[in-house]
C-alpha cells in the first residue's frame, strides 16, 4: 500500500493593517503591496502553475506572480525571475548579500523594505539558457504585527507560512536557506523605474 501524498495547504492571507510597516507605505511600494494582498485575498485558490503569469488561468509561477503584480502597480517588468534580477541590477538598486547568510536578522538585510523583490538561485535547475542562475523570486511584505515574523508574497510550491508547507499564490514566511542547502538567497531590490 502506497502512502497518500500529504495534503497541500493554501498560502496565508493578510490585510495591510496586519503588517507593521504598512501604515508608512506610499507610492508604488504601497500599490505593489496592496495588489499583492488583494490577489491573495481572492476566494479562488491560485495554484502554483509553471509558466503562467495570468490569474485567470487558475495559477501562477513565481516570476509570473511578480510580473502580474508589478504591472498592476504600473511597472513594466521582464517576465522571468532571472530577467527580473538583471533588470533590478541594471537599475542600480539590487543589494546583493553574502551567500553564507542564514538569518533574516543579518546586517546585510537592514535595508529591506516592503515591495522589494527577493531573489534566490538553486531552487531548481533552469534549462533555458538564462543569463544568471536565478530560479526564484518573491515580494517582501514586511513583518506581521502579531508574530513579528518577516513575510513575503508570491507563488511557490513548498515554502512555508507559519511553519506549515504551502502551495500556490499567497503569503509565505521569509526564510533564508539553511547552511549547506543548494538554494542560495542572492539579494533584494526595488525596480529603479518605480521609485
Amino acid at each position: 500500500m502506497t502512502a497518500e501524498p500529504a495534503p497541500t495547504t493554501r498560502p496565508g492571507r493578510l490585510t495591510g493593517p496586519e503588517l507593521k510597516e504598512y501604515a508608512a507605505l506610499t507610492g508604488t511600494r504601497k500599490k505593489i503591496v496592496d495588489a499583492s494582498l488583494a490577489l491573495a485575498a481572492r476566494e479562488t485558490w491560485l495554484r502554483y502553475r509553471f509558466g503562467s503569469a495570468a490569474p485567470e488561468s487558475g495559477g501562477l509561477d513565481c516570476s509570473g506572480a511578480v510580473y502580474f503584480l508589478l504591472q498592476q502597480a504600473g511597472v513594466q517588468p521582464p517576465r522571468s525571475s532571472a530577467a527580473q534580477f538583471v533588470w533590478v541590477k541594471k537599475g542600480g538598486t539590487l543589494k546583493e548579500v553574502p551567500a553564507s547568510i542564514t538569518s533574516t536578522g543579518d546586517a546585510s538585510l537592514k535595508g529591506l523594505k516592503p515591495g522589494d523583490l527577493l531573489f534566490w538561485s538553486g531552487t531548481y535547475q533552469p534549462t533555458d539558457g538564462r543569463e544568471v542562475p536565478v530560479s526564484h523570486v518573491q515580494i517582501f511584505l514586511g513583518h506581521e504585527k502579531i508574530t513579528g515574523a518577516p513575510v513575503m508574497v508570491g507563488s511557490s510550491d513548498g515554502r512555508t507560512y507559519r511553519g506549515t508547507k504551502r502551495e500556490g499564490y499567497g503569503v509565505f514566511d521569509f526564510k533564508l536557506p539553511k547552511a549547506g542547502s543548494k538554494a542560495k538567497f542572492l539579494g533584494y531590490g526595488f525596480p529603479a523605474t518605480a521609485e
